[in-house]
């Protein structure tokens, strides 16, 4: 019997052999006609521009009712009783569902980041602006917010705590005594290699310091919403939501149970997700409630959240974190270690320390990571889990750096590497690969500093002072590039009848990312058939399911499940075409359309088939579907019956990408070793500090991304400036205050939550550069959350090189400055 060891080397080397890099393109790249090409226009853009686009939110059905939830007013209490009589007396409401109602079950498949068992309408509640007790049903969303007013609540109130580091406290008081009753630590996680002791001995100079990062939130323009509808025993649901899979698997336990074949899920444009609560399964409490109320009144039932409530909750990374780094007086680092407390409410616990592991050449590093429950809203990973890898990576190569006296760029470069080895150790992991070998981190830093003209303007901290009176700063950060999560894809394709043109099938949230568009590029070039004649129907339930847009992971898995299944198609295209089709017992059937040709002897351009010999041998994908009308049974390459479709050709892919497994994770119970990161990016800021005001003046911001191939570029430098402008408001104003004696969120609202504007901040330049060595079709990796992620912690190091102070607290506000200079 083969032992486990023996398995798992088996495995690894079976994805090496499977594994599809850019040597396997069927052409080279600069042939295609659509990918990699600037000017492509995108999708949904005229719809999104004129106001045509439709959200959840704008769901109108016949008849439709409201509904709204009653919140607490308190951070952590128990309601003892509920007099709900005036509400339901008020004209327009037609149904008031309580917490005590009888056919409401304890518990339903509802909450958290992956779905577990919470009451639909809690009687207990753990933060302030939980909705709990009563889900009031009228015919307006006016009325509905007129009648929870009218509801009279008798409260217990229990104690609460808002600190993570009182929280771990021997003698804290519970945060949530029902749920964890024997004490307030989620999770405690470590991660590392190496001897941190060893590290430290061996070093000439040891630091230590603190930092703290506060909780921001993913609030966007759409608030939280959906709509449930029953047609008899079917269930039709309109879904805010990232993950519609989640939806529709939760759905088919409610009730009884509720056969998959009986959900149809929509999900339409999303005014804005950011990993919140549109990724996340607590609303469907929500839609859970709607679901009874709409069977009780016969109508369709949309649920809404207020605005405020659209703010409770945030990132899962907000604490706070003590770095200790030993390093030579070259600038060689020999150790890190870091111990983190956070606020974590729903998530599994993401390492601290995974970039430093990942990317680097340091070869003791330690991380211990300690979650906390406390009495906020909901956390998860807001704008992506990666926010303290990047705090970390850019803390310690700058502190290091300004101890020694040196160019942080000299310091990052010193110590690149990965898992503890040096670059030659790595360079050889990418020949290995098939890889062409690049200095990624190099590339990007090269293109950076003559963008922001860093050789011309660098200085020492707090040395240059302007004639305007404020002090000039520059700052460097960098990490990979990343896509973190191992996933698998669903995805349908097929050609139209009559006409030849393709459909893509795949329930997928828009996120605005332009993924819509870059799918059908690829399918376009693959197919060869113009871009305008592909489209990809991502709204409406097909049953089938691609990647949702998290970790920056769209393109990686689902670029490859479109790359293989339009080859696929293309091969039963050309297969097709050479053979005798629709024999029947009474009829002949149609003749080959390419007589005595064998499949390799045509290909396919501009919607196109011809004879590569002979290009006048030539028919339209539509002239040669049209009259077959439905065209028979077809298989995938092992036999098995796959999706087919009177309309012409069709067919799905079911699959992982070879090679992408979660780091250093499990996948399919095979532990596949450590997926090693090549591609790197590197962000420069340029700033102007007024030592008397506290004020942050951003001149300049250069973000560059090795994205490996660059398929869609409006996609790829919208994310690059989007995350830029998100990435300031979190490193300089976007934070939620609570106050510390009420629990009480003191700024839910767009007014006081300061979410900056391209008005805010001077120019940004995105440049992109393209190694090939991501492990997406064609050398792609992701971008999505990269510069939104980074880009936050290098308000610091600007800061500091400006003034000559460091500032421990983000968000980096004029208040912050002025403690730290003894001014306030």
């Amino acid at each position: 019997m083969t032992d486990d060891r023996t398995q798992k080397v088996d495995e690894r080397q079976r994805m090496l052999e499977a594994f599809d890099n850019k040597a396997a393109d069927l052409y080279p790249l600069e042939t295609y006609e659509v990918i990699g090409k600037r000017g492509v226009l995108r999708n949904d853009g005229l719809e999104k521009a004129t106001g045509a686009a439709k959200y959840t939110l704008d769901v109108q059905l016949p008849g439709m009712l409201y509904g709204r939830f009653l919140t607490s007013p308190y951070p952590h209490a128990k309601i003892l009783s509920m007099d709900t009589s005036e509400a339901e007396k008020l004209p327009g409401v037609r149904l008031v569902l309580r917490y005590d109602d009888p056919e409401l079950p304890e518990g339903a498949s509802l909450g958290g980041h992956e779905l577990h068992s919470v009451p639909p309408l809690p009687r207990i509640v753990y933060f302030e602006g939980e909705e709990c007790g009563a889900f009031v049903v009228a015919d307006s969303e006016e009325i509905a917010e007129q009648a929870l007013k009218a509801i009279e609540v008798e409260w217990e109130q229990r104690p609460f705590l808002l600190d993570v580091e009182e929280a771990l406290e021997p003698d804290a008081p519970l945060t949530m005594p029902e749920e964890y009753p024997e004490s307030n630590v989620h999770t405690v996680y470590l991660e590392g290699h190496g001897d941190v002791e060893q590290g430290f001995a061996e070093a000439d100079k040891v630091i230590e310091f603190k930092w703290t990062f506060g909780l921001n939130t993913w609030v966007g323009p759409e608030r939280p919403c959906g709509v449930w509808r029953w047609n008899g025993d079917f269930a039709e649901i309109w879904a805010k939501q990232q993950r519609p899979h989640i939806v529709k698997r939760a759905i088919s336990t409610w009730f009884g149970g509720i056969p998959m074949s009986k959900i149809d899920v929509h999900c339409l444009y999303q005014g804005a997700s950011f990993g919140g609560w549109s990724q996340m399964a607590w609303n469907l409490g929500g839609t859970y409630c709607a679901a009874v109320a709409s069977k009780r009144t016969g109508r369709p039932v949309k649920w809404l959240f207020s605005r405020r409530e659209d703010f409770y909750g945030g990132n899962m990374d907000a604490g706070v974190f003590y770095v200790k780094v030993g390093f030579k007086l070259d600038g060689t680092i020999t150790a890190v270690s870091e111990r983190g407390v956070t606020l974590n409410q729903d998530m599994p616990v993401f390492g601290i320390v995974a970039h430093l592991i990942q990317n680097t050449k340091i070869p003791h590093i330690h991380g211990r990571t300690e979650a906390a429950w406390v009495n906020k809203g909901h956390t998860v990973p807001t704008r992506c889990e990666m926010n303290i890898n990047c705090y970390t990576v850019n803390l310690v190569f700058n502190r290091v750096a300004a101890e020694l006296g040196m160019d942080p760029i000299e310091v990052s470069l010193l110590n690149d590497g990965a898992e503890g080895n040096d670059m030659e150790w790595l360079d050889a992991k990418k020949a290995e690969l098939g890889f062409e070998v690049r200095d990624s981190l190099k590339e990007c830093v090269d293109k950076g500093k003559a963008a922001i003209g860093w050789e011309e303007k660098w200085h020492a901290p707090g040395a240059n002072k302007l004639p305007n009176g404020k002090m000039h700063g520059l700052g460097f950060t960098w990490t990979h590039e990343w896509d973190d999560s191992a996933g698998s894809s669903e995805i349908g394709m097929y050609f139209e009848r009559n006409d030849g043109s393709v459909t893509i099938l795949g329930c997928r949230c828009d996120c605005g990312v332009n993924a819509e568009t870059t799918y059908c590029q690829i399918a376009a070039d693959e197919l060869g058939v113009p871009l305008e004649s592909v489209r990809f129907k991502h709204m409406d339930d097909a049953g089938f399911f691609p990647m949702t847009p998290d970790t920056s992971t769209n393109l990686a898995v689902n670029g490859w499940a479109v790359r293989n299944a339009a080859r696929i198609l293309k091969q039963k295209l050309l297969e097709t075409a050479v053979a005798q089709r629709c024999v029947t017992q009474l009829t002949p059937g149609y003749p080959p359309a390419f007589p005595d040709k064998e499949p390799e002897e045509l290909d396919v351009k501009d919607g196109v088939i011809f004879e590569k010999a002979d290009p006048s041998n030539r028919m339209t994908i539509g002239e040669f579907i049209g009259p077959s009308g439905a065209m028979g049974p077809i298989t995938s390459p092992v036999g098995e019956p796959i999706y087919s479709r009177t309309e012409g050709l069709a067919f799905p892919l079911r699959g992982t990408p070879p090679m992408f497994d979660h780091g250093w994770q499990i996948q399919r119970g095979c532990y596949l070793g450590v997926r090693l990161r090549f591609c790197r990016q590197a962000h420069f800021m340029e700033v102007e500090v007024d030592p008397e005001t506290g004020a942050i003046d951003v001149r300049k911001i250069v973000t560059v991304n090795d994205v490996g191939k660059v398929i869609n570029w409006d996609g790829c430098e919208g994310q690059a400036y989007g995350g830029a402008i998100m990435g300031l408001g979190r490193g300089m104003t976007e934070e939620v205050v609570y106050d510390p004696r009420t629990g009480v969120m003191l700024n839910g609202n767009l007014l006081n939550y300061k979410i900056p504007t391209m008005m805010d901040y001077g120019d940004i330049e995105t440049i992109m550069v393209e190694t090939a060595m991501g492990y997406g079709p064609y050398g792609t990796i992701g971008i999505g959350e990269d510069v939104a992620t980074v880009l936050p912690a290098l308000i610091g190091p600007a800061v500091h090189n400006a003034l000559g102070v460091w500032i421990d607290g983000f968000p980096i506000t004029p208040d912050r400055v002025l403690q730290a200079l003894g001014k306030a």
